[in-house]
């Protein structure tokens, strides 16, 4: 035959919900004068209809004499920080050395502060890396396109310079000596000036 666990929470006369100042005094007193002994047989014996459960953490927590109030220092952070990465979340094991500290606030001041700011601390970084990276592309990006530009030079068009010299235009008419040839049609003679050529150019002028 199962035997019916003592103060189980399936007990209907098991009250639940906040704490009364009557109830902790019958849990101070009851502690002050038999010690803690075994939480089950405590909440039995104290009269208390709650369960062992539920009078362990009111008196660590909140009741025991010793508990700290307060701000967690920078020390006692660096401490959570160095013993959470020896042991990980076995909060009742850090909080024995941290004296005065429960390990409720102490788990409770891990996840709400210091995972909280680790975290925000990751974003940051990935963040950062992802701006860089952005970065780092763009540039090479440019020194591509420099590279491209320095592989085909602009090809600049200068005018022809002529050398040597020109000769010139002359100045004076040819001279001709045998009057006669002027006033043939030779073909021959396509290379001198006719008399007629000289009358239309003395008329022209006004001569």
């Amino acid at each position: 035959m199962d035997k019916k666990p003592c103060n189980s929470s399936q007990d209907p006369e098991v009250r639940k919900g906040p704490w009364t100042m009557e109830e902790d005094l019958i849990l101070i007193n009851y502690i002050a004068n038999h010690g803690e002994g075994v939480w089950n047989s405590l909440a039995k014996a104290s009269g208390l209809k709650r369960t062992g459960k539920s009078c362990r953490l009111r008196w660590l927590n909140y009741l025991r004499p010793d508990v700290r109030r307060g701000n967690i220092t920078p020390e006692e952070q660096l401490l959570i920080i160095e013993l959470h990465a020896k042991w990980g979340n076995r909060w009742s094991k850090i909080a024995k050395h941290l004296p005065g500290r429960t390990d409720n606030e102490i788990k409770n001041f891990w996840r709400t502060r210091i995972q909280k700011h680790i975290k925000q601390t990751e974003n940051q970084q990935q963040q950062r890396g992802n701006i860089s990276e952005i970065n780092n592309h763009h540039q090479g990006s440019t020194s591509t396109s420099k590279v491209s530009t320095m592989a085909h030079p602009i090809v600049t068009y200068s005018s022809p310079s002529y050398q040597g010299s020109l000769e010139p235009f002359p100045t004076q008419f040819p001279i001709i000596t045998d009057q006669s040839s002027c006033c043939t049609n030779d073909d021959n003679n396509n290379n001198y000036w006719s008399m007629e050529d000289i009358w239309s150019m003395n008329l022209l002028n006004g001569d």
